[in-house]
């Protein structure tokens, strides 16, 4: 290509020659913008009267990791990299071999860690979700027994009074997802800009997470309109 540049003074545009272009890659965090990087050969070194530049260039040169691409197992690959590593300098030291996946799996040790306290603290809220659903469908069938009371006496069956009961306690789940499925997906988009791999629309995760809702709102809703059903028509209309 015949262009050059160089790094940070004016005085060093002209010190590297371009001989090719690559893609852009991620080298540090993948949840980071693409940072600007070139690459040199091992065996070139630039030469800077500024000690600090001189740091600079001979710190990258420093070889702290090799990408091999292979079909064999890291197990196999092991004790042959130890072997030529060690005839080419004795002094070479592996510290560990990794597929590429494990690789990306370190990175990721922090945001998994926090992927994980995020999920007990869903799992958290949707207990106290249900037990909350549960306290209010209770006092609310209290507050309405002589009501329950009426419409037994009038033929209502044991069928049509668990049914008016979850009714009116999924009707306030009902409410709690119109309002909160938008802020969930909101929430979303936030979360996919900050983690990486995270999509910022999740059908199936959402979906799953109502379904646990509607589970938990379920078993916390059946106990008292069961315990409605259960009383007489005459005891009913005694609850004051």
């Amino acid at each position: 290509m015949d262009k050059h540049f160089g790094m940070d003074l004016a005085a060093h545009a002209g010190m590297f020659r371009i001989v090719g272009i690559v893609r852009d890659a991620k080298y540090t965090q993948p949840s980071e913008p693409v940072r600007p990087m070139f690459f040199l050969p091992l065996a070139q070194h630039a030469h800077y009267s500024e000690q600090i530049m001189q740091k600079v260039d001979l710190r990258s040169h420093f070889i702290g990791s090799v990408l091999l691409v292979t079909r064999n197992s890291p197990g196999t690959l092991e004790p042959v990299l130890r072997n030529i590593f060690a005839e080419v300098d004795p002094n070479l030291t592996i510290t560990g071999v990794h597929t590429m996946t494990q690789q990306v799996e370190m990175r990721f040790d922090q945001q998994r860690a926090v992927a994980s306290l995020a999920a007990l603290f869903g799992i958290v809220a949707l207990i106290l979700a249900g037990v909350g659903l549960y306290g209010l469908t209770a006092y609310t069938v209290v507050q309405r027994t002589n009501e329950i009371g009426v419409r037994m006496a009038l033929g209502a069956d044991r069928t049509t009074v668990i049914r008016f009961v979850l009714r009116d306690a999924f009707t306030r789940v009902a409410i709690g997802l119109l309002i909160g499925t938008p802020l969930a997906i909101g929430a979303g988009r936030l979360i996919a800009s900050q983690l990486y791999g995270v999509a910022s629309w999740d059908p199936v995760a959402l979906f799953v997470a109502v379904m646990s809702l509607g589970a938990c709102a379920s078993v916390a809703a059946i106990i008292p309109a069961n315990r409605a059903a259960s009383m007489t028509p005459m005891n009913a209309l005694r609850v004051e």
